[in-house]
């Protein structure tokens, strides 16, 4: 029997690392290897709970996720921006203010960071479900089942150990956050899908990728990639 085929999807070039000497926040990595069993999250627990104290983001490695499947979710997260037209994007664009949703497109400019100055970040949110929630621009249609299968492997095998672990930090039993984020339960748990745009000259100006998890409460979040691929900034990949 023929190996299913997947949908072709240009390649994303991120943008190269900067020149300028600029002070990067030092995020504390963590190694997943053994983060399946009881005894791995039992090692863990103290960094990860420092990360958390400490920076309020981590960087994980030795996830599980191969560097073919990171470079594939970096090209299929490039498609809502690269490959959707203007007049599509506005007819997917969330109504953020009016119903709190997030699901579809969150254009530049929505919101005001200071003194007349507002943001830069662009995103296409997918809900957990997927398909179930909304529906999605045409050109990403036939990505939308390996868009489900990196959010569940994002829920089971990143998120859900790091709640055991936190819970184990708290000294509660491991399964007790577990209990509050079930993959179908009711939540605005979202895949996140952020363009970053340097500001300069707009028309000339670089781009950064950042696929992400975003849980339905405040826990940290994943964005599962290599620490080699995080050291090449400014097109990085954070937790």
């Amino acid at each position: 029997m023929p190996a299913p085929t997947i949908p072709f999807a240009p390649r994303f070039v991120p943008a190269p690392p900067t020149n300028e000497d600029l002070e990067w926040a030092d995020l504390p990595i963590v190694d997943f290897s053994n983060a399946s069993t009881a005894e791995g999250r039992a090692a863990l627990t103290p960094q990860v709970c420092n990360a958390m104290r400490t920076s309020g983001f981590m960087y994980i490695v030795n996830h599980g996720l191969s560097q073919a499947q990171n470079d594939r979710i970096f090209d299929i997260a490039d498609i809502p921006f690269s490959q959707v037209s203007e007049e599509e994007m506005k007819r997917y664009t969330a109504d953020i203010k009016g119903t709190g949703s997030y699901r579809g497109f969150k254009p530049r400019r929505l919101w005001e960071i200071d003194n007349g100055v507002r943001d830069q970040i662009e995103t296409y949110n997918t809900h957990r479900s997927v398909t179930e929630m909304q529906s999605h621009p045409k050109a990403l249609q036939p990505f939308l089942p390996e868009l489900r299968a990196f959010t569940e492997y994002n829920h089971h095998q990143i998120m859900f150990p790091i709640l055991q672990i936190l819970a184990r930090g708290l000294e509660l039993p491991e399964d007790t956050f577990l209990k509050m984020h079930g993959f179908d339960d009711d939540s605005e748990t979202y895949g996140k899908y952020f363009l970053n745009i340097t500001l300069g000259s707009l028309d000339d100006a670089p781009l950064s990728l950042y696929p992400c998890l975003l849980p339905s409460r405040a826990e940290p979040y994943g964005r599962q990639y290599s620490a080699s691929d995080y050291r090449n900034r400014p097109g990085d990949q954070q937790t």
